[in-house]
């Protein structure tokens, strides 16, 4: 039997915690299973309560429900195991690996069919892999870490951007009112500084208008004096010249005739 046989049919039933044969397994809401100390530990252990596998995320620590099937497997397996790892050959048990021919093997075959192979006690084979699986969950944690304070970056990054822009907003805003009050009191100020020009100027006009209509009455009132003058001085003249006509000698007149 070959060691990825072996591995393949365990990995149905190992934790991916700690990596063994289930114990007391439980299942998560996102149908994943675990060792109930397992989880329990794993989560008492973490700020984030998330599901190791699927990394989904539980706000409040969900329920978990023990898996009667997965712990009847596991037990079935934990016997099958037991047989499995006897060798067909010698009878005895493989408790060796070899690593050549990556496969369990006997003492007695490690001395004779794998000789001149790399063989190895398998529990310590077993214990470089597993030192070799957990330093690849720890790497895959830190990735996991690191992503998540890099989502955690972004998002304070984005959360800081809105800030400056609602800032730079409210002040371009506010720029544009104040500019806008601006413009209006300057309208209001050229409406009413045209409106007093406006009103001067027709003051003066008027003014004016006034002068020059009294002026024309005064000048009227003296064109009117001068007419009743110029009359009486037709008057007198016209009166005076009746006077000498009279006075002149009537020998004049048969003179004349």
């Amino acid at each position: 039997m070959s060691a990825a046989s072996c591995l393949l049919s365990e990995d149905q039933f190992l934790c991916s915690i700690c990596l063994e044969v289930f114990t007391d397994p439980v299942s998560t809401p996102c149908g994943h299973n675990f060792c109930k100390n397992c989880i329990t530990q794993h989560w008492n252990s973490s700020p984030l309560c998330q599901c190791p596998v699927c990394k989904r995320k539980y706000y409040t620590r969900p329920e978990l429900h023990v898996n009667t099937f997965i712990s009847e497997m596991a037990a079935q397996f934990k016997l099958s195991s037991l047989e499995r790892r006897i060798c067909s050959k010698h009878d005895k048990p493989l408790e060796m690996f070899c690593k050549t021919d990556q496969m369990c093997v006997c003492v007695v075959c490690s001395v004779s069919d794998h000789k001149c192979h790399d063989v190895v006690p398998l529990k310590e084979e077993y214990k470089v892999k597993k030192a070799g699986l957990v330093k690849k969950q720890a790497e895959l944690q830190g990735m996991i870490l690191k992503r998540l304070e890099k989502i955690q970056e972004v998002k304070r990054s984005v959360q800081l951007s809105k800030e400056e822009a609602d800032r730079e907003l409210e002040g371009g805003v506010q720029f544009f009112v104040d500019l806008m009050e601006s413009i209006e009191r300057g309208l209001n100020e050229l409406t009413e500084a045209v409106k007093e020009k406006q009103r001067t100027a027709e003051k003066q006009a008027a003014d004016v208008i006034k002068e020059l209509e009294q002026e024309i009455f005064e000048l009227t009132k003296r064109s009117s004096e001068m007419d009743l003058q110029s009359f009486l001085l037709n008057l007198y003249y016209e009166s005076c010249y009746l006077r000498l006509i009279l006075c002149l000698p009537v020998s004049l007149d048969k003179c004349a005739v």
